[in-house]
C-alpha cells in the first residue's frame, strides 16, 4: 500500500450513483410547491451544496425552522424518486471492492442528508466496503468547506494528508483541497476548470485502479 494514501473518502451523488436526475426532479417539485420558477441552470449551479445553502435561492430569506421543513420535503421527494432509479455507476462497486481487498479504509462523506445515505447504502450493500457514513448535516459548514471530509478522516482514524477524496462536483474538489487531501474528479463529459484542480481527472471510475491511486502519492 502507498506510504501516503491510506484511506479513501467517497462522495455519493455522481460518484457511486447517478442521482442527479432524482435530485433535480425533487427540486422542481419543491419549486412547484412554492410557486416559484426553477431551471436546470439553477440546479447545476448549486449541485453538491447543502440544502441550507440552496433553499434561500428558491424561497428567499427564511427561518432555520422553515428551511429545515422545506429541505425535509425536498428530500422526501428525492427518496421517492431515487428508489425507482438507483443503480451504481460504472466502476464504482468494482473500485470499492478492490480498495477493500487492498486494505484501504473507506468512508462515504456526502452533503446528502443521513436518511438518504442510509437508504442508498442499504439498497446497494455499501456497508461491506465502508467503515463510516458521514452526512453534511453532521458538520457546521458544507462544501466547499472541508468539514465533512475532515470528519470522515477522524472516523477513519487517518490524517487528512493520507486521505484521497473521490468527487464529481467542483465544490467537492475545493473541499478536498481545503482539507489538504488528494482528490480524483469524476468529470463525465464535463470540462470544468474547478475539476481540473484535482490530482487526477477521469471520465468514470472504470479508469481508476488501486495501482493508479498508489501512483498519485
Amino acid at each position: 500500500m502507498s506510504n501516503l494514501i491510506r484511506a479513501v473518502i467517497w462522495d455519493l451523488d455522481g460518484v457511486i450513483i447517478d442521482s442527479a436526475e432524482a435530485h433535480c426532479k425533487a427540486w422542481y417539485r419543491l419549486a412547484e410547491d412554492l410557486g416559484v420558477p426553477y431551471s436546470d441552470a439553477q440546479f447545476w449551479s448549486t449541485f453538491g451544496q447543502r440544502n441550507d445553502a440552496i433553499i434561500p435561492t428558491l424561497a428567499g430569506p427564511v427561518s432555520p425552522e422553515r428551511s429545515k421543513e422545506l429541505a425535509d420535503r425536498k428530500e422526501a421527494y428525492f427518496r421517492q424518486f431515487v428508489r425507482e432509479t438507483i443503480s451504481p455507476l460504472p466502476g464504482a462497486i468494482e473500485l470499492l471492492s478492490a480498495l477493500r481487498d487492498a486494505g484501504y479504509r473507506q468512508a462515504l462523506a456526502s452533503s446528502t442528508p443521513a436518511a438518504n445515505i442510509e437508504l442508498i447504502s442499504s439498497v446497494l450493500g455499501l456497508g461491506r466496503y465502508l467503515s463510516a457514513l458521514v452526512s453534511g448535516e453532521a458538520v457546521p459548514r458544507g462544501k466547499p468547506a472541508p468539514d465533512v471530509f475532515l470528519r470522515a478522516a477522524v472516523e477513519l482514524e487517518t490524517e487528512p494528508p493520507c486521505c484521497l477524496v473521490i468527487e464529481d462536483a467542483v465544490a467537492g474538489i475545493e473541499a478536498a483541497r481545503a482539507g489538504g487531501m488528494y482528490s480524483i474528479a469524476v468529470a463525465g463529459e464535463r470540462d470544468l476548470p474547478g475539476l481540473r484542480a484535482a490530482d487526477l481527472v477521469v471520465r468514470d471510475l472504470t479508469e481508476v485502479t488501486v495501482e493508479r491511486i498508489r501512483e498519485l502519492a
